[in-house]
């Protein structure tokens, strides 16, 4: 049984096209029950963890975070019932729910409505990840780690690589690459150790504005900039990396974890030792 949506009632004020239930008919909750439980556990799963769920179910229904996530779900669970909502099964195979008064859609049509659920479901995802980032409670818990592996934790990456279509979907498969760009990033210019702290301030929404974090926050930028232009095809911009870690050597006091790091000792130019031994001098 769905926690978030728990009656016609309730599901119909997300979906206010719907006809209401004559009497006799099977209410829309229970025909849709099956495809809103699968998306409640995967939003559930994917977004806000079980042990955020009680604190999301305890928010008053018109609290946005649960309205959000709520959105998420239904337009989830009717992009995935759409297809079958007007099949029926018969003795000799599928036909098409119709009558005198409504005709069958199109199948243009219901494609096109299959595709404003997925982009109003990816826009709701946007905005779930944003208020869930900015919740005390839920960037403690277990579902925060998924989004804090990238200096990407929201689905507008697909945006910045120029994909306005299908965002979730194609966010899936750019952030597993944006994790080894970053990952080579680490290991041969700013270390992991570094990375890992930048990782953890792009998740507060840099909330915290210090002289450090503004520092950090200027670099993160430059560093997000560099891994979307290898996503969008091109070589990795080792000047511009090379400038980064410039700077952070000049700010060594703000980038405490790069100083310390054995990446920081690959920047380190080789100390020359006069001895009278070799056959010349360098002054």
């Amino acid at each position: 049984m769905t926690k978030l949506i728990t009656s016609d009632t309730q599901l119909r004020r997300y979906l206010p096209n719907a006809f209401a239930t004559a009497r006799g008919e099977t209410p829309f909750f229970d025909r849709l029950l099956p495809w809103l439980e699968t998306a409640e556990r995967w939003v559930v799963g994917q977004f806000v963890g079980d042990d955020f769920l009680p604190t999301l179910l305890a928010l008053d229904e018109d609290e946005p975070l649960r309205i959000t996530a709520t959105l998420v779900v239904v337009n989830e669970a009717f992009m995935r019932a759409v297809p079958s909502l007007d099949l029926v099964l018969t003795p000799n195979g599928f036909g098409i729910v119709s009558n005198q008064n409504v005709a069958p859609a199109s199948r243009d049509r219901v494609a096109r409505l299959i595709a404003s659920l997925e982009a109003n479901r990816d826009n709701c995802i946007e905005q779930l990840v944003r208020y869930l980032h900015a919740n005390g409670e839920w960037v403690t818990g277990s579902a925060r780690r998924w989004f804090a592996a990238t200096l990407f934790p929201n689905i507008d990456l697909a945006n910045l690589c120029g994909f306005t279509e299908h965002r979730w979907a194609n966010y899936l498969g750019l952030r597993s690459k944006a994790i080894d760009v970053e990952q080579r990033i680490a290991e041969e210019y700013i270390s992991t150790e570094q990375l890992a702290v930048f990782r953890r301030e792009v998740m507060s929404l840099f909330d915290d504005m210090t002289l450090t974090v503004m520092q950090h926050a200027r670099v993160t930028e430059q560093l997000r900039q560099i891994v979307v232009n290898v996503l969008q095809g091109n070589l990795l911009n080792t000047q511009s990396l090379r400038d980064i870690v410039d700077y952070m050597r000049k700010h060594e006091q703000q980038f405490q974890e790069f100083r310390h790091s054995r990446t920081y000792k690959l920047f380190e130019p080789p100390i020359f030792e006069n001895k009278k031994k070799y056959h010349g001098y360098f002054f």
